[in-house]
């Protein structure tokens, strides 16, 4: 990977914890969960295919309104390492030749994500948002396939480059403790995820 593009999305992410003037309420935490692309999307457009999935690791700077932590708005900075791969055989239809393949897509990305709480004043809120960041993706293929006179054919790639990236979240936040916030979340961030995060507000 490109040291110059990983140091510039880290000094994006440090630098964007003083984006807010004078917050009431700020955080810092983690998130990991599942990411990947699910069967029931992938049927739509393959007649078969292996699994894609993976995992996903962040750091996150919180960043709350006037009202802290039951501000109606809030920010989220994160800078996350993620990967997804998939390996087995594939079709796009039913009368193509099956491809023998592995594939992995990973990623390293910052976001900048603004989250409305639904219904601030409750102990358990529900929220959606939305932010947009840019990532650094790195593509790998290895696909055998025979042809109809039985010779095997082998092709491989490798892809790097930077991309604009997406976020939409939904999910829960809950507060356990003083300086504790939880949340619970799914959404899409150039590929679909589930996950939990703990964050220490101060």
């Amino acid at each position: 990977m490109n040291k110059k593009i990983f140091f510039l999305i880290l000094l994006i992410f440090i630098s964007a914890s003083f984006i807010q003037p004078e917050p009431v309420k700020t955080g810092i935490g983690l998130k990991t969960g599942y990411f990947g692309v699910p069967d029931q999307l992938l049927d739509l457009i393959m007649f078969e295919h292996p699994g894609i999935e993976g995992k996903f690791y962040s750091i996150e700077i919180r960043n709350y309104g006037p009202s802290g932590k039951r501000s109606v708005f809030s920010g989220l900075y994160s800078l996350e390492i993620s990967n997804m791969k998939g390996e087995g055989q594939w079709r796009v239809s039913q009368d193509d030749a099956r491809i023998k393949g592995y594939g992995e897509v990973s990623q390293i990305n910052f976001t900048a994500t603004i989250i409305m709480a639904l219904l601030p004043g409750l102990p358990v809120r529900p929220y959606i948002g939305g932010g947009i960041g840019i990532g650094y993706i790195n593509l790998k293929s290895d696909a055998e396939q025979v042809d109809e006179l039985g010779t095997t054919i082998d092709e491989s790639f490798n892809v790097k480059k930077i991309i604009p990236v997406g976020h939409i979240p939904v999910g829960v936040l809950i507060n356990p403790g003083k300086n504790i916030e939880l949340r619970i979340e799914g959404g899409f961030k150039n590929g679909f995820y589930f996950s939990g995060a703990f964050t220490y507000t101060f």
